[in-house]
């Protein structure tokens, strides 16, 4: 389902893990790769969807951008 904001920007029903009160979003390039707060300034961690369920995070779901799905992601071009 998509969702219309005030600015236009086109947002849709996607999911993300959250642990306590850190919520992991999908990497904007990738959205098999998850990041939490402060990523990529403070914090370079990039998680799976594995990585996120075995540290005891719970799938929830967001209306967020759109992402991408194939995208490279790693240090270079974060």
């Amino acid at each position: 389902m998509k969702l219309m904001t005030r600015d236009s920007t086109p947002r849709e029903f996607q999911k993300v893990y959250r642990k306590g009160d850190v919520v992991y979003v999908p990497h904007f390039r990738n959205s098999d790769v998850y990041v939490g707060p402060g990523y990529p300034r403070f914090t370079k961690q990039r998680y799976s969807e594995f990585e996120l369920v075995a540290k005891g995070a719970v799938q929830e779901s967001m209306p967020l951008w759109t992402r991408g799905k194939y995208g490279m992601v790693d240090d270079a071009n974060l």
